[in-house]
């Protein structure tokens, strides 16, 4: 069974190794704002879960099993932040509910957000369900409110 903390730092692994190609104990701690004693430590606990494989002044890589569960949580977190655009969700935001969401959200209703992405992206081009909804919330003053508050911020 994996934490929160478990799938933070097996998707920031998984980011990293995606843009770098490779990853280290350092970049991790950069990435995710840690101390580096702290990634030691979850490098130790992913390496006894089997998840990833560990040298000394190496670098990190994913057993199969690791692989596959970042693979899943990547898969997560990108249709809930897509999920959070569809719905007006402002992109700053998106991504840090998403992050927030695929912890907290049973795994019936992560499935459901999950079908209904899919859904919505099969809809032919021509349908203007997405600019409509848009339009009715700039409407209602849904938009406007998530954009300046950014603003605020």
């Amino acid at each position: 069974m994996t934490t929160r903390n478990m799938e933070d730092y097996l998707e920031a692994i998984w980011n990293l190794q995606d843009k770098k190609g490779y990853v280290k104990a350092k970049d991790i701690a950069e990435k995710l704002e840690v101390s580096r004693p702290s990634v030691s430590e979850m490098i130790k606990k992913l390496s006894e879960n089997e998840y990833i494989v560990y040298e000394k002044y190496g670098g990190i890589i994913f057993t199969g099993k690791g692989k596959k569960l970042a693979q899943e949580i990547k898969k997560r977190h990108t249709l809930l932040t897509e999920f959070l655009n569809i719905i007006g969700v402002d992109e700053q935001n998106a991504q840090t509910d998403a992050c927030k969401l695929e912890h907290d959200v049973s795994p019936e209703t992560i499935t459901c957000l999950i079908e209904f992405v899919e859904f919505i992206n099969l809809l032919p081009e021509s349908s203007n369900w997405k600019e409509n909804f848009q339009e009715y919330l700039k409407k209602r003053g849904l938009l406007e409110r998530s954009s300046n508050k950014n603003k605020k911020l």
